[in-house]
């Protein structure tokens, strides 16, 4: 067999081998219902393990918050003294005591608890809201990730089914003696390396879909997915740092601390405890009552307060850093959402309808056979070169435009 039909071979396995396969690798599904990403999101909020698990923390904690306040436990003893002493019972009687003992809780002790076991429950909950942020952060990724790699798929499946055409012509051309046998072997040089970029891109498109779809416990395929426009920016204001759910949690941490500290403060508090009860004694019935109350001359609880405002301190501190760290995340993520945004606007003009105007020229004087061979594959490559970087500026800024919001505190969508 010739160079020539060994090369024609190549390129027609390359055209069945690396054929676009939308749904491989995919759950079976109906292509034809439309998986949004408010689908997806949606999907992430209500039914994720992650969501679920922080509103199970959520209820514990607000129930345990409602049980706060209840007292200390009374202690009951009951007693018999004077057993196996060796003396008859009529010299030596059994001594019996029954008792209870109350400790009597002061210095706000009830209520510092009740303080503190509310602020931890409101604590949970502004740890709640940032696992939602996050996990919205993550879904809106990996959904923009396997939309952009199907729309690169796209693009190189039909690179690919461009240069196999040109060499179908080229073959013909060669057989009559029209062309040289190296353009053919150039332009399928061409089309397995651009087959090689279809399969790693269907490879990762694949893998991208299997991700989501696996997170989200949902079948859908990479055509069902929906390309979404990039949502509105948030306002640049100064409340938009107060909204996001880590200064609120940084916030109820600092609560959390300063409520701490009112409870070690009033453990300081020495609580009195009050024990009465019944006792039968050398053959007599009485009752008892003691007040019992701790000297509090050498341990003041001084340790623990002293961690507690150390907590008070670091905490503030801490949401110092986090209220830092908003504001440059949210100056950051604004000025590339705009940047991006105004650029995928101008991508369709200013890169691909360019890149058509010489792809067109080029195929229309190779069809006269004017054209040398490598112009055309030049003119094919850079189409698609400005058409995936398209896809990436457009995609990008839809990225960046939920990432904005999110760092304002907002949903992803509006």
């Amino acid at each position: 067999m010739s160079i020539r039909h060994l090369a024609s071979a190549g390129v027609l396995a390359v055209a069945v081998a690396w054929a676009p396969t939308p749904t491989a690798a995919q759950p079976a599904a109906s292509a034809s219902v439309p998986f949004t990403l408010a689908d997806a999101l949606a999907r992430a909020r209500d039914e994720s393990p992650e969501a679920a698990a922080m509103r199970a923390r959520v209820d514990a904690a607000r129930l345990a918050a409602g049980h706060a306040g209840w007292l200390p436990n009374p202690v009951v003893e009951f007693r018999t003294e004077n057993l196996a002493s060796g003396v008859s019972r009529s010299i030596l009687p059994l001594d019996t005591f029954a008792e209870v003992t109350q400790v009597i809780e002061l210095g706000g002790k009830r209520a510092a608890r009740r303080a503190v076991a509310e602020a931890e429950a409101g604590g949970v909950a502004a740890a709640a809201a940032v696992l939602d942020a996050r996990v919205a952060l993550e879904v809106s990724r990996g959904y923009l990730d396997a939309v952009r790699l199907r729309e690169r798929h796209r693009a190189l499946a039909a690179h690919v089914a461009d240069l196999t055409e040109a060499a179908r012509v080229l073959e013909r051309r060669v057989a009559v003696g029209a062309t040289a046998g190296s353009e053919l072997l150039r332009v399928q040089t061409e089309a397995a390396r651009a087959g090689s970029d279809l399969v790693r891109t269907e490879l990762a498109a694949s893998r991208a879909l299997v991700a989501l779809t696996s997170r989200l416990a949902v079948e859908t395929t990479l055509d069902a997915l929906v390309a979404p426009p990039a949502p509105g920016l948030p306002a640049a204001d100064e409340a938009a740092v107060s909204r996001r759910p880590d200064m609120a949690a940084a916030s109820r941490t600092v609560d959390t601390a300063r409520q701490g500290l009112r409870l070690e403060d009033a453990r300081a508090v020495p609580d009195p405890a009050v024990n009465a009860g019944y006792k039968r004694t050398v053959g007599y019935n009485t009752a008892q009552v003691t007040v019992s109350v701790p000297i509090p001359l050498f341990n003041r609880n001084r340790p623990a307060r002293i961690l507690a405002e150390g907590q008070v301190r670091a905490a503030e501190l801490e949401r110092t850093a986090t209220e830092r760290r908003a504001r440059g995340e949210l100056a950051a993520t604004r000025a590339a959402a705009v940047a991006l945004t105004l650029r995928a606007q101008d991508a369709r003009a200013t890169l691909v309808e360019p890149a058509i105007g010489a792809r067109d020229a080029a195929r229309a004087a190779f069809s006269t056979g004017v054209l040398d061979v490598l112009r055309l594959v030049d003119a094919e490559r850079a189409f698609t070169e400005a058409t995936l970087v398209a896809i990436d500026l457009e995609v990008d800024a839809v990225a960046a435009a939920i990432e904005a919001r999110l760092a304002a505190g907002e949903d992803p969508l509006p």
